[in-house]
């Protein structure tokens, strides 16, 4: 129990520093910390991310928010040009070894496009490593590389799935012999079985990068890129081959949003999901946005996870509750302590 004990007092210590660098970061960069409900009363209909219901006194269904996304957009028109928050966030997951139904989220926004939130999280990734790994995170005391999806693609499957319709991907993936695809899948399936086949196992193992400008096709909330109405400007950050980051340039039209939105919905009816209200205050707080602005979400554990070269999101989750059974996963519990980096014990 003792040594149980110390290995949750090594991780509790390295995620308060890990957290309190995080907020250091911003405050000297003059975000103001904000904080938005956890509970809504209609989240965003991503096809591909569920939201745990709830209910008040009997009444509902409310929804645990699946990012704050949406509740700091709204928040944006009040002035505030830089703000941040780190909170809980739940989807109904999987468990898996970097899954969790709730899980910690740093998320910010601020005037800009992708190019500078890139540079940006480079930064933000740099300094929080030097606060929590001191010489040890050498590794990270410089500028990530960016590679195009595009290019990986054909690079590594040579196929270039920008601009394909459903069956043109189809028929190009059959053509390869690519296994698990069928002709009921919708574009984003064979988009998503593509990419985390030969894409996704592969980067960021040695050393963190960039993977930017991905499908509009599966980023709704996002600005395209230029005149490419099949492409937006959206980056992720991998780190040890896990996607740690998610950011864009910010889509502010709100009939281009609606749209996406209504696009969204048919998919989940497609799955036989739940559809969901479009959130009319949100729309209505992007028509009073001007200029450009710059989102960008980083999972704190999976960042703790990478940081101190850990495999499991279990070994910094002490008490992880694991609501929903799984066949395929059983938690591996805590590191040895002497696999866990020093830094500044």
């Amino acid at each position: 129990m003792l040594y149980h004990q110390n290995i949750v007092k090594e991780i509790l210590l390295k995620r308060h520093e890990l957290v309190r660098s995080i907020r250091q970061f911003f405050y000297d960069r003059e975000y103001i910390e904000v904080e938005t409900a956890n509970l809504m009363r209609t989240p965003a209909p991503d096809p591909h991310i569920d939201p745990l219901e709830a209910s008040v006194g009997g009444k509902g269904p409310y929804f645990l928010h699946t990012s704050p996304e949406m509740g700091m957009k709204k928040l944006l028109p009040a002035g505030h040009k830089r703000i941040f928050q780190i909170c809980k966030v739940y989807r109904v997951e999987e468990h898996k070894e970097i899954h969790n139904t709730e899980f910690t989220m740093l998320e910010w926004y601020r005037e800009g496009t992708y190019v500078e939130a890139i540079k940006e999280t480079n930064a933000l990734i740099s300094s929080v490593a030097g606060a929590l790994l001191g010489e040890e995170g050498r590794l990270y005391q410089r500028s990530f590389k960016s590679y195009e999806l595009e290019s990986l693609f054909r690079e590594k499957t040579g196929i270039n799935p920008f601009g394909l319709g459903k069956d043109e991907l189809f028929q190009e993936m059959k053509k390869k012999s690519f296994p698990g695809i069928n002709d009921g899948d919708a574009l984003s399936d064979l988009f998503f079985k593509l990419f985390i086949q030969y894409i996704e196992g592969t980067i960021g193992k040695d050393e963190p990068c960039f993977i930017v400008d991905w499908p509009a096709l599966i980023s709704t909330m996002a600005k395209v890129k230029g005149d490419n109405p099949a492409k937006v400007e959206r980056f992720e950050l991998y780190i040890r081959g896990m996607e740690i980051a998610n950011g864009y340039t910010e889509l502010l039209d709100p009939t281009a949003q609606r749209e996406r939105f209504l696009d969204d919905n048919k998919e989940r009816k497609r799955l036989g999901k739940t559809t969901f209200a479009v959130d009319e205050e949100f729309l209505t707080s992007l028509g009073q946005l001007t200029g450009s602005y710059a989102g960008v979400s980083v999972g704190v554990d999976r960042l703790l996870m990478a940081l101190l070269n850990l495999d499991t999101i279990d070994a910094v989750l002490p008490g992880r509750i694991i609501p929903i059974p799984s066949q395929k996963y059983t938690p591996r519990g805590y590191p040895d302590a002497e696999d866990i980096p020093a830094g500044h014990r």
